[in-house]
């Protein structure tokens, strides 16, 4: 895809993520997550697949909890687990801007989960939600 800024310039979608996220993503993804109530310790709170044969990169992560909690950002790299944590110290919304990207030189492989996981057990009645923006190279 291409877009034109006038008569005289264009650019691809490419182009527009490297000026954007400052990488030359060839699609971006942004993954709702859905509210979910006490989840348990360990629960995926949001999860995208890397296509195959593609490598991902995690640009901005959205995390709306109703109490403080830990939470851990993991993929699978050349092979080998990864993880990055993340601790929220009260309740709200924590918008984390990575770009371009948290994981740029440690790319998500292809047919492997990057998750956010809740570290400790929510508490009765506390929600959370999690969003994710995946950058596709």
């Amino acid at each position: 895809m291409r877009f034109t800024l006038g008569p005289f310039v264009s650019i691809s979608t490419t182009d527009v993520n490297r000026i954007h996220y400052g990488y030359p993503y060839t699609d971006v993804v942004y993954v709702r997550g859905s509210y979910v109530t006490a989840p348990a310790p360990g629960s995926a709170l949001n999860q995208f697949t890397c296509p195959a044969q593609r490598r991902c990169a995690v640009i901005g992560v959205l995390i709306d909890a109703t109490e403080p909690n830990y939470f851990d950002i993991t993929w699978v790299s050349g092979g080998n687990s990864r993880s990055y944590r993340i601790r929220i110290p009260s309740d709200g919304v924590m918008v984390l801007d990575f770009s371009p990207g948290l994981n740029i030189s440690d790319l998500a492989d292809g047919n492997t989960e990057i998750s956010v996981i809740n570290v400790n057990a929510g508490g009765a009645g506390n929600a959370y939600k999690v969003d994710l923006l995946i950058g596709i190279v």
